[in-house]
């Protein structure tokens, strides 16, 4: 009776996660109708706009806003004849990306309100670095390290991005509002990374 009311359960469980992903398949296809104005199956970044509009509760977002979430759902790598829009496989993404964007605004805005000490909008590599510092409980990072977080923040999140920035460029761009979760994740990566390889190497030591 315990295997059969267990197996039950699971069952009931797989149907609702079956259920919920069809809601989602629906909510996307809808959505891609709704702004699809050519109707070619793809949304360039004005259609992107204003989809992310509604789904902000019809606050639109800005031009950076709707550039970074394209930036981050476009996987064509710069593809002809498709880089310049988003499929509906790529429309999760964005959705996904500017709800965890926005759920995490507040604290964003608290990090720049702290850090960006010019106010300029973009944490340049001093910014970064003082930031970096108060993760690392007040231990200054090395130089290298910072430009390595900004080099991978500004780049395209999850791809390859070519040829290695400038310093020089990168430090003027500075690491944007959108790109500081980015930044932060790996950063932690960078010391999770050292940390497995003094474990590693400890393990290793012959007494």
């Amino acid at each position: 009776m315990a295997a059969a009311a267990m197996a039950g359960k699971q069952a009931k469980k797989r149907q609702e996660a079956h259920n919920k992903i069809k809601e989602n398949e629906m909510y996307l296809s809808t959505l891609m109708k709704d702004f699809d104005k050519s109707a070619d199956g793809r949304l360039d970044k004005s259609e992107l706009g204003d989809l992310l509009q509604q789904v902000n509760k019809g606050v639109r977002p800005t031009e950076e806003e709707i550039s970074w979430v394209f930036s981050v759902a476009d996987s064509s790598d710069g593809k002809e004849n498709s880089e310049s829009t988003i499929s509906m496989s790529e429309l999760k993404v964005a959705i996904t990306s500017w709800k965890t964007y926005m759920d995490n605004k507040p604290a964003i805005d608290s990090v720049f309100e702290k850090y960006d000490e010019d106010k300029t909008g973009k944490l340049e590599f001093h910014d970064l670095k003082n930031m970096l510092t108060d993760l690392n409980d007040g231990h200054a990072p090395l130089d290298n390290e910072v430009w390595e977080v900004m080099h991978k923040a500004i780049g395209k999140p999850g791809k390859a991005t070519g040829a290695p920035l400038e310093r020089t460029k990168t430090s003027a761009e500075g690491v944007g509002r959108m790109e500081v979760l980015y930044a932060i994740t790996v950063w932690y990566a960078q010391e999770d990374s050292k940390q497995s390889e003094v474990t590693v190497s400890s393990c290793c030591v012959i007494s």
